[in-house]
Order: structure tokens, then sequence, then C-alpha cells
């Protein structure tokens, strides 16, 4: 009887071969895992192109490198469509692990947008839109569940294709701008940083003690925190030398590095709310906690971005807007931005009008001292 039940409760609980299977198959950073393994080799010249390629010339250079992605840009919109991305990424490797994703997902959209313009110059603008709403997407699941690198790697994808989308605007009509938004609003969210801060924890300091507890002797614990320490600019130290200048800041033992390492996590957790405030207010809070960490050296190692990673968040709150704008702007003119405010400094947009479409520029400043702007359409002479 006792087996019987036993059998029944088996058969109820776990997945069929089948389903378990179709759910793998639902993961579309298994699509995206064989987009990157197909990518083309790329020489000198095709990286130049693949920087530069908003304004790179759309030569038969071009077009054969596009030709070459063909079969990994269909992964990625393959990738695109699933609603589930999980990178499988392995947390115990912690310091050590490679986000080789992330460069794949870098060349990809960059091939996507390079296609793309391909396209709306060959008169084919939804085959051109659906390249760069996958990339969007690609953008965003690369962000998903993530560290703070890989937040950031979301936001560039996502800055460079709104450029190339923005630059063909003023081609598409009113039906295919409304059919757009609606795609745009219905991207899955991305990553970040205050969601990137439990996985920080995770990957970083929780490896961090792990390793430390291993650690068998002096050597092989000065070899982890070396690994661990942030080398100060201009200077090139040997790696024992490094692990020594950390291990004495800790007090010189193991267990004052372990003693610092969990005086550091309960910051993680206030900092993750911190990085929902406004980017001011955000900024001030940050501030008293590091001073509140003045005297702990893993905080010094685990937190020294963190400033630099929310302003990279309200830019790219503020691109979304600048594009978001932009369609309303094409869709009912310039008085559309009395509803489209800035999300950062508050206030309008400027719109600036040239020959050929409009530039829209936030009060805020990008890492280039220069207003965060987004340019629709091409300068004609």
């Amino acid at each position: 009887m006792l087996r019987a039940l036993c059998l029944a409760m088996t058969i109820l609980v776990l997945p069929s071969a089948a389903e378990a299977a179709s759910d793998l198959g639902a993961n579309a950073a298994l699509k995206y895992w064989q987009a990157f393994a197909t990518l083309p080799k790329l020489t000198d010249a095709d990286q130049k192109m693949l920087e530069e390629s908003l304004t790179e010339p759309l030569d038969a250079h071009a077009r054969a490198l596009v030709a070459r992605a063909e079969y990994a840009l269909r992964m990625m919109h393959r990738g695109a469509a699933l609603p589930r991305c999980d990178w499988g990424l392995p947390a115990e490797e912690g310091i050590e692990i490679r986000l080789i994703h992330v460069d794949g997902a870098r060349v990809l959209s960059s091939l996507a947008c390079l296609r793309a313009r391909v396209r709306f110059e060959e008169g084919k603008s939804a085959d051109a839109i659906d390249d760069l709403v996958a990339a969007l997407t690609l953008g965003r699941h690369t962000s998903q569940n993530a560290v703070l690198i890989m937040t950031l790697a979301g936001y560039a994808i996502e800055h460079r294709v709104s450029e190339t989308l923005a630059l063909y605007l003023p081609k598409l009509n009113a039906r295919m701008i409304k059919d757009l938004k609606t795609r745009l609003d219905a991207l899955p969210p991305g990553g970040t940083p205050a969601t990137g801060m439990r996985y920080e924890e995770r990957f970083w300091l929780d490896w961090f003690v792990r390793k430390v507890k291993e650690a068998k002797d002096r050597d092989s614990l000065l070899d982890v925190l070396a690994l661990a320490s942030v080398e100060p600019e201009g200077k090139n130290r040997d790696p024992r030398e490094k692990g020594r200048a950390f291990l004495k800041e800790c007090g010189g033992t193991a267990a004052g590095a372990l003693k610092c390492a969990e005086e550091t996590r309960s910051s993680y957790a206030r900092v993750a709310k911190m990085l929902d405030l406004p980017s001011d207010q955000f900024e001030k809070d940050f501030e008293r906690e590091a001073r509140k960490q003045a005297g702990n050296p893993v905080f010094k190692v685990f937190f020294p971005a963190v400033v630099k990673v929310r302003q990279a968040q309200a830019r790219a709150d503020v691109h979304r807007a600048l594009l978001s704008a932009a369609l309303a702007v094409r869709l009912d003119g310039r008085d559309a931005l009395k509803k489209h405010p800035d999300p950062v400094v508050g206030g309008p947009f400027e719109y600036v009008a040239f020959k050929g479409g409009f530039e829209l520029r936030s009060k805020l400043k990008g890492r280039d001292g220069k207003p965060v702007a987004l340019t629709v359409g091409r300068h004609e002479e």
C-alpha cells in the first residue's frame, strides 16, 4: 500500500520527460547561445564597422557581413520570441566567472542594427523593425537576473538599438509607428541596479567568504585576496603584494577578512533600496553608507562603482523616455512633448529641428558632459 502511494505521488509531482524538455526549450538563453556560437569570425574591419554601425557606409562589405550572420540573427529572433531567459550562470565561480555571453550579445545586437539599416535602405522597414525589436529584447534579457556589469551591458545594447531606430523614424508612417509603440511597451523588463545588488552579494561576497574559509595556508589566502582586491590606479603590484596589503587592512588574519565581509553583507540590502531612489537622494544616502563603511576594505572592493551604475541607470531611463517622446512627436507633433516629461530632471525635453529630422535633448548630462540626446532622422545638406 505504501509503495503504491509513493508511486502515485511521484507520478503526480514529477514532470514528464516531454514536459521537462518543453520547459527547457522555452529558455531564450539556449537560442541565444546558438546564435553566439555561430557568429561570424570578425576581422578588424568588421569590428570597426560594428562599432560605428550608425555611420559606416552600407557597402558590399556591410551586406556580406550581415549575410554571414544570418543564422545567428535567426536564433536571436527565436530567443527574443520566448518570455523566459535564464543564463544558468555558475555563481560558485564568483569573481572568476567569465561572462562571455555579454560580448556575444553586444556583437549580435550590433549586427542586428547593421542589418536593420540595410533593410531600411532597401525599403524593408517591417523587417528592419523586427530586427531592432528583437535586439532590444536581447538587451533586456541580457540584464535580467544578473550582476551589475550585465545590467550595464543591457543599457548599452538598448542605447545603440534606440539610436538606430531613431535614425529611421522619419521613414515610418503613422500605422507603423503606432504598431512599434505597442511592441516597445510589451518588451520584457530589464534588470536594474537594485535587483543586481542581490546577485552581487551572491556572486561576489558569498564567493569571497567561501574562498577565505577554504584557504589552507597563508599563501592560498593571499592568492584569494589578491584576486579579489582592486588595484589603485597607476599601480601594478605583484599579486602576493596586493594580497598582503588587503590582508593587513583586514587585521592580518583570515578571521579579520571574514569579519569585514560579514559587516559588508548588510550594505547590500540597504544599497539595493537606495538604488530605487531618485539619483540625487541615492548619492546622498550612499555617501552616508560609504562613510559608515570607510574602514572596511571588503566594502571598498565590492562597492567601488555603485554611484556610476546609478548614473548609468538615470541615463538609460532618459534614453527610453526620449525614444517614447520621439514616437509621440512623429505622431502628434511637437506639442506631444508636454505629455512626455524628462523622468530624471523633470520638465520637457528640448526640441531642436533640422532639415531631415529633429533632436530631443535632456538637461541631464552624459559621461561626455553633453546633454543626453536622441537624434531623429539624418541631417540633410
